[in-house]
C-alpha cells in the first residue's frame, strides 16, 4: 500500500536488495505504543530480507519486542535544548557507521537531518503536531514539521492525512506507506486476562488499548459507558494504557458512578492479551494516523467499533468488517457497541471479514517492499 506523491516509488518485481556494506540505522524517540512496535517489526523484516539494520533510541524503548537496542541515543521527548544537544552528539558518533538513517518521528527526524557529515535520511512521520498534545510548543513544532521534507531525502507518511500536510514538498519526496506491526501473539488466555482485570466469567468485556491522552477521545468512551451500562447489563469497559489524563479520567468515572463499569487497567506488557480477551474492541480517538491496536484486534478476529481515523476506514468497512461511529458521539458509540455485544452472529462476521481485510491492506511483504523501494531511491 505505497502511494507516491509526484514520483513513482513503488517496489517493482525483481528489484534486488542493494549490497549494503554498512547498516541502515533505525532511530526513534520515546515511545510506549505503535511507533516502537513498528520499528521492531520493520527491523526484523528488513533483516530477514538481507539488510544490515542497527537500532538507536532512548534506553529501554524496544524492551520486550524481540529486538535489541544497539545504540542508546537519548532523543528527547520535549524541548530541552541541552538534552537535544546530547542526543545530537550521541547520534553523530552512531551514524558514522551508517549507510542510511531511517528516523521515526519529528524530533528524531530533525536530529538525523542535523548530523554532520550527514548521511542520507529517510523520516517516517507517524503523527502530526496537535495543539492538545504540544501545548505552547505547537506553533514552533508545526513550523519544524512543515520544513522537515526540505531537509531530508525522503518522507514516509503512514496515512493520507499526514501526506496532505506535506503537499508542498518537492515532487517525489513523500510516499504513503502504512505502518508495520508485529503479528499479535497473545501470551495469556482470555480467562487469565479476565481474572487479572476482575471481570466475572461471561460478563461482556469491551477493551480499548490507548494512551490516556485527549487525542484518544477517552472522555467520549467514558460517557458512552454510562449509556452502555443500561443497554448491556453487566458490561465492563477496560481501558488499557497509561498517560497524563489518568487523574481526569478517574474523576469523570467517579462522577458518573462508573467505578464498577469502567476500569483503567494501566499499561499492558502485551496488549494482544487484552485484545484477544475482548468481546468488542473500541477505538474512540479524535485523530490518528494508523492505530495499530485496531489492526491487531482485526488480525485476532475481534469485532471492532472505531471512529474513522487514519487508515481505519480502509480496514473497518461499516456494517461488514466492523462499525464506524462519528468522533465525539457518545450516543453513537454506545449504540454501536451494544449492537455488537448483543448480536453474536453479526459480531463473528465482523471478526472474520476484519481478519481478511487487515491481511489484504497491511500485508507485511507489501509494506516492507515499499520501504525498500524508498531506500533504493535514496541510495541511488
Amino acid at each position: 500500500m505505497a502511494e507516491g506523491r509526484g514520483g513513482r516509488t513503488d517496489a517493482q518485481p525483481g528489484d534486488a536488495v542493494p549490497l549494503v556494506d554498512r547498516p541502515v540505522l533505525q532511530l526513534l524517540g520515546p515511545s510506549t505504543g505503535g511507533i516502537r512496535r513498528h520499528v521492531a517489526a520493520l527491523t526484523l523484516a528488513l533483516r530477514d530480507r538481507g539488510w544490515r539494520v542497527a537500532t538507536a533510541g532512548p534506553a529501554g524503548v524496544l524492551d520486550g519486542l524481540g529486538v535489541d537496542l544497539d545504540h542508546v541515543v537519548p532523543v528527547p521527548g520535549g524541548s530541552d535544548v541541552r538534552r537535544a544537544a546530547a542526543a545530537l552528539t550521541a547520534l553523530r558518533n552512531v551514524a558514522a557507521d551508517a549507510r542510511l538513517v531511517h528516523a521515526h518521528g519529528l524530533r528524531a527526524g530533525w536530529l538525523a537531518a542535523l548530523v554532520r557529515p550527514r548521511r542520507p535520511v529517510v523520516v517516517t512521520v507517524h503523527n502530526l503536531v496537535l495543539d492538545e498534545a504540544a501545548g505552547r510548543s505547537a506553533a514552533v513544532l508545526r513550523r519544524l514539521e512543515g520544513a522537515l521534507p526540505g531537509r531530508v531525502d525522503a518522507v514516509i507518511a503512514v496515512s493520507r492525512g499526514i501526506a496532505d500536510r506535506f503537499a508542498d514538498a518537492p515532487p517525489g519526496r513523500v510516499t504513503i506507506i502504512r505502518p508495520l506491526g508485529p503479528p499479535p501473539h497473545p501470551q495469556r488466555t482470555p480467562a487469565e486476562v479476565r481474572d487479572r482485570l476482575g471481570v466475572p466469567p461471561g460478563a461482556p468485556l469491551v477493551v480499548c488499548v490507548a494512551r490516556l491522552h485527549p487525542q484518544k477521545g477517552l472522555t467520549t468512551l467514558v460517557d458512552a459507558s454510562a449509556l452502555l451500562r443500561d443497554l448491556v447489563p453487566g458490561v465492563c469497559v477496560a481501558v488499557v494504557g497509561a498517560g497524563p489524563d489518568e487523574q481526569a479520567l478517574r474523576g469523570r468515572i467517579a462522577r458518573l458512578g462508573l467505578a464498577g463499569t469502567v476500569l483503567l487497567a494501566g499499561a499492558s506488557p502485551n496488549a494482544p492479551d487484552e485484545l484477544a480477551a475482548a468481546d468488542t474492541v473500541v477505538c474512540s480517538s479524535v485523530w490518528e494516523s494508523g492505530p495499530l491496536a485496531v489492526a491487531e484486534a482485526l488480525a485476532l478476529g475481534r469485532p471492532v467499533v472505531s471512529t474513522p481515523v487514519g487508515f481505519v476506514p480502509e480496514l473497518v468497512v461499516d456494517g461488514w468488517s466492523g462499525r464506524l461511529v462519528s468522533v465525539g458521539s457518545a450516543d453513537a458509540l454506545a449504540d454501536a457497541v451494544a449492537a455488537v455485544l448483543t448480536e453474536p452472529e453479526t459480531a463473528a462476521g465482523y471478526g472474520e471479514h476484519g481478519r481478511a481485510r487487515v491481511t489484504d491492506v497491511l500485508g507485511p511483504d507489501r509494506l516492507v517492499a515499499a520501504v525498500e523501494a524508498v531506500y533504493r531511491q535514496v541510495l541511488r
